[in-house]
């Protein structure tokens, strides 16, 4: 890897997304900010770009990651459980002579790949409840059926892979955060790679660009008084919003019935909860879900700090004149009392 390099570019397919992303960077002691795609770009030494783009038809979706890669651009950040257009993400950065170094491992998570098979807690991602989401069903493990490349076993096969330029995508191996960071500083030490993955590997990338560094996390974490928002239907999201609204913690939420537009659906969500944090004066808000995460950010620049969580991210953004303290969670991670949790702290 060029050690001049001063800039990182990372983009990543949803709101929660884009800002775990950027959590694990500001863990490495980058300066991050996230940019929701179309939005002029921040000036941090690291630059999450929200492509928002899980959800878009694919032709919108190839468009957008084009649009924006660049030199920098070395990290492409997929959803852990292969849901969304990250193979027609990752071919148009291939077709744009690209070559993708695609790891799809989240280890903290209990996300792994094994023979070229992700794996969710011991489980092929497709045989866990992602094979029957109503909105995104995966459909199989193995990311090959989905983007065709070379499936390889560890660091010693990227290696010779990258010395033999025979194909522009590796799909590789990794069970642990010691291997993918293994796995990226081979993949980096050529110029014309992008890596892509969750959130461990956007971390292992920050780390080489800002080795030894540390997040630097304000104090409160969350000033009070605190809103919890959340469109997910997840029934992890579910059970974790039952428990904070029981510990008396203010809560705005969707029906569970689920509705044709789940988008719409977050902006009338948002729309109620922008509502409540200017009547209320609340200080922090806990967005839970993609979808949330979007409609209540809207086009605004995260100022990310750090990770507070797996998964979980802590930033500032000013909305509607008011400055926010933002923590936001994907809608499947943590366990029932992760809100509680974090809110008590």
């Amino acid at each position: 890897m060029n050690a001049d390099r001063t800039s990182l570019i990372v983009t990543a397919d949803d709101s929660t997304g884009a800002t775990e992303a950027a959590a694990a960077c500001a863990d490495a002691g980058l300066a991050v900010d996230v940019v929701p795609f179309g939005v002029s770009s921040a000036a941090a030494a690291c630059v999450v770009i929200d492509l928002r783009s899980r959800h878009i038809a694919p032709a919108e979706a190839r468009r957008r990651i084009t649009a924006v890669t660049t030199d920098e651009h070395r990290v492409h950040k997929i959803d852990s459980t292969l849901r969304g257009n990250w193979s027609v993400e990752l071919a148009a950065l291939a077709d744009a002579g690209r070559r993708v170094v695609l790891i799809p491992s989240h280890p903290l998570a209990g996300r792994v790949c094994v023979g070229g098979v992700v794996f969710v807690n011991g489980v092929p991602v497709a045989d866990s409840e992602l094979g029957n989401d109503i909105r995104l069903p995966v459909r199989s493990s193995r990311p090959s059926d989905s983007l065709p490349g070379a499936e390889l076993a560890g660091p010693q096969p990227l290696a010779q892979w990258l010395s033999q330029r025979e194909s522009s995508i590796a799909i590789v191996d990794a069970t642990s955060l010691a291997e993918i960071n293994e796995l990226v500083h081979i993949a980096l030490d050529a110029d014309d790679v992008v890596v892509s993955g969750p959130a461990s590997v956007a971390g292992a990338v920050a780390g080489l660009w800002s080795p030894g560094g540390q997040a630097s996390l304000p104090h409160p974490l969350l000033p009070e008084p605190i809103v919890v928002v959340c469109a997910s239907l997840h029934p992890v999201s579910r059970a974790q919003i039952d428990k904070v609204g029981a510990a008396g913690i203010a809560v705005v939420t969707s029906s569970q019935v689920r509705h044709a537009d789940p988008e719409l659906v977050a902006a009338e969500v948002a729309r109620r909860a922008h509502r409540l944090v200017g009547a209320s004066g609340a200080r922090s808000v806990v967005l839970i879900g993609g979808d949330t995460a979007e409609a209540f950010i809207g086009d605004n620049v995260v100022s990310v700090f750090g990770s507070i969580d797996v998964g979980v991210s802590l930033g500032d953004v000013e909305i509607r004149g008011m400055r926010l303290r933002i923590a936001s969670k994907p809608g499947g991670f943590g366990t029932p009392n992760t809100l509680v949790d974090l809110v008590t702290r």
